[in-house]
């Protein structure tokens, strides 16, 4: 039983997705799938990501298809390179794009029908197109861009080969945008990137089509997860909704309860450096660790009734954002996306009704909506 326990992308794995995460924290926090170990329970997940010296983002199996990217990194090279990305998220910058967030959540908001699908015509058309001008794509190719990063979240159904096929041609498009800023510089990302130096190096052309694809993806399809189960909640919860109706202040607070509760990324890997012992369980050295961030952030050992959506929770240690070195470097620019996007929600809709016809993705990583049909 224990073998088909954990199937994040089967059908039906959403609906019980709780039950199956207490099962396993209760009588398997360390779950043999072949030759990976998966962890569920928030004490070993949140030492896990602390001890990058055990559990390694290094000689990853994604990361060998990719460009360097710091998610596939450990010290010295990763911090060399989030010192210098996280020149881009400054608070002050932050700050600085929430009145075009809040005209681009209006604009699509107007946009929409009396009936809407908020999955794709609000949620993933906001953060796809703030990040897009942050790294400097131009407005006929945002659409593209937008489609081929969607489709890394579903992976049922799609082979390896195709997911290759189109990856290169996010990193030959990439590629084209980086030659022209060569030549003419502009103020975005890529700019940026180009010009930028650690320790009197310039990055090479393989980790800068990395550090963009990266971007792009983690600025599009987790933000974009984040805004639509906020949005399945809410209206799953209307005497909360409407307490963010009347006090828009509380809304901050109800995004970390949303990315606690439903988190867009609910499993990422590493791999054990050596032989590790854990609850009568040995991790043979070199095994695949797979980081259950869904299961940990729902611990009752962490957080009392951790199923329940409660938007005055606060919960300081939760994982939906990852911790330790790989804390998300955009969390702040995806909070305060999010803070916009149910602002401008409420304001337009603040009784928006979901309709039956809803669709969860296929997905062995991600916990996002693929339809979400309301009406205003």
């Amino acid at each position: 039983m224990t073998a088909t326990l954990y199937r994040p992308s089967a059908a039906g794995f959403d609906t019980d997705r709780t039950e199956v995460y207490r099962r396993l924290r209760d009588d398997h926090p360390v779950h043999r799938l072949g030759e990976q170990y998966l962890l569920t329970r928030f004490d070993d997940v949140w030492a896990a990501v602390h001890d990058w010296q055990r559990f390694s983002s290094a000689g990853l199996a994604e990361g060998a298809g990719h460009q360097p990217m710091m998610i596939y990194m450990d010290p010295p090279r990763h911090r060399e390179l989030r010192v210098l990305v996280s020149r881009a998220f400054t608070p002050r910058r932050v700050a600085g794009l929430e009145p075009r967030i809040r005209t681009i959540a209006r604009e699509l908001l107007d946009a929409a029908g009396p009936r809407a699908d908020l999955a794709g015509q609000f949620a993933a058309k906001l953060p796809s197109r703030i990040m897009a001008e942050l790294i400097g794509i131009p407005e006929e190719q945002r659409e593209t861009f937008r489609e081929l990063t969607e489709s890394f979240i579903e992976t049922d159904g799609r082979t390896r080969e195709e997911s290759v096929r189109r990856l290169q041609r996010i990193h030959d498009m990439f590629d084209d945008l980086l030659q022209q800023r060569r030549r003419r510089p502009a103020d975005d990302l890529m700019s940026a990137l180009l010009a930028a130096e650690v320790d009197g190096q310039r990055l090479t052309d393989d980790e800068l089509q990395g550090f963009c694809f990266l971007l792009l993806i983690a600025g599009n399809d987790t933000t974009t997860s984040l805004i639509g189960n906020g949005i399945a909640l809410l209206a799953e919860h209307p005497e909360q909704r409407a307490e963010l109706v009347a006090d828009p202040s509380l809304i901050t607070g109800a995004v970390e309860e949303m990315v606690r509760l439903e988190s867009p990324t609910q499993v990422l890997p590493r791999r054990a450096t050596r032989d590790v012992e854990l609850h009568g369980v040995t991790i043979p050295e070199g095994s695949r660790v797979l980081l259950c961030w869904g299961a940990a952030n729902l611990d009752e050992r962490e957080f009392a009734d951790p199923a329940r959506f409660d938007i005055h929770r606060g919960a300081p240690r939760h994982l939906g954002f990852g911790r330790g070195i790989h804390f998300c470097i955009g969390s702040a620019l995806a909070i305060m996306e999010a803070r916009v996007a149910f602002e401008e929600l409420l304001r337009h809709a603040p009784q928006y009704r979901l309709e039956a016809d809803r669709e969860r993705y296929a997905s062995s990583w991600a916990l996002a909506w693929k339809r979400l049909p309301v009406s205003f």
